[in-house]
């Protein structure tokens, strides 16, 4: 793809990052910049579990970083992410009431680990609402098994529905991990408009199994 001529670059883009406002993740979102801007990302996602609190945050504080304000939003069968949401989009909805309330905040759609049966993967639900995905996660850095990531890669190219991936990061050593290069201009609507138009392409590597025991740690921590 050719960029001359045209203000379109390629961006770095992290699209699933959790800041301490998940009860599992433990960055602030002065540490999520930080790190973000180290490793030379030019846009991420905060997804908090069930919260738009911690995107709202991280994007009042981000300067020359684009935060798209987003949340891993539980639905009775798994788990959808909303991006560019204004407000939070109550639990254990169906997916279609989930995907609906997300798009009339004008938000985008994205399935996360989709095919992960060990982490709330919506799994055969996603057929029921394909009308509403704009991106569907193939890589996420957390997935354990190869073939999840590839079942959900394999979904994509069937239906034709664009490829992101996310780092899934709750702690600092994993943001970035896992990142989508987005061939857009350096702005918000297009580089999600760039995203639906499938100018993507996904790199990154799986985390391992040491954040899941941290996350656990993490959350029984905050419990107790």
């Amino acid at each position: 793809m050719s960029l001359v001529g045209s203000k379109r670059r390629r961006l770095k883009v992290d699209f699933h990052i959790h800041s301490d406002f998940s009860m599992d993740g433990n960055m602030s979102p002065e540490e999520i910049i930080d790190l973000a801007k180290k490793l030379g990302l030019d846009a991420i996602a905060v997804t908090d579990h069930n919260s738009v609190e911690g995107g709202k945050e991280t994007e009042k504080l981000a300067k020359g970083l684009i935060v798209f304000v987003g949340s891993e939003i539980k639905t009775e069968s798994g788990e959808i992410i909303g991006l560019n949401l204004k407000e939070d989009i109550p639990s254990d909805l169906t997916l279609a009431q989930t995907c609906k309330l997300i798009k009339e905040q004008g938000g985008f759609v994205l399935v996360p680990h989709p095919f992960d049966k060990m982490r709330r993967g919506v799994g055969k639900g996603i057929e029921k609402i394909v009308r509403y995905i704009d991106a569907v996660e193939v890589f996420n850095a957390r997935t354990l098994l190869d073939r999840f990531n590839k079942n959900a890669s394999k979904f994509a190219e069937e239906h034709k529905l664009p490829k992101v991936a996310g780092s899934d990061a709750h702690f600092g050593a994993e943001l970035g991990s896992a990142y989508t290069f987005v061939y857009s201009e350096k702005q918000k609507d297009k580089i999600l408009e760039a995203v639906k138009g499938g100018k993507t392409k996904i790199f990154g590597g799986k985390t391992g199994v040491l954040p899941h025991w941290k996350t656990f740690v993490t959350k029984m921590g905050r419990r107790f």
